[in-house]
């Protein structure tokens, strides 16, 4: 699965992964636990700065609904 960072202000970070724990962890560390979803096309972070996208991976995957 690939996940893909990407800001504002042009920051790009791509990474891939083979388990869903750590595209999470990497997914929440730049967007936050409870982004604004766009459908399944991508995340945004709560202040409008970053952005998630993802392949192989749904985004309610990488975000699930809190408890």
């Amino acid at each position: 699965m690939k996940v893909v960072y990407s800001s504002i202000d042009r920051v790009r970070i791509a990474r891939q992964f083979k388990t869903l724990a750590p595209a999470m962890r990497f997914a929440h560390k730049w967007v936050g636990q409870h982004p604004d979803l766009a459908g399944d096309r991508y995340a945004i972070s709560n202040d409008g700065v970053g952005k998630i996208t993802a392949e192989g991976v749904t985004l309610r995957e990488l975000f699930p609904e809190p408890a």
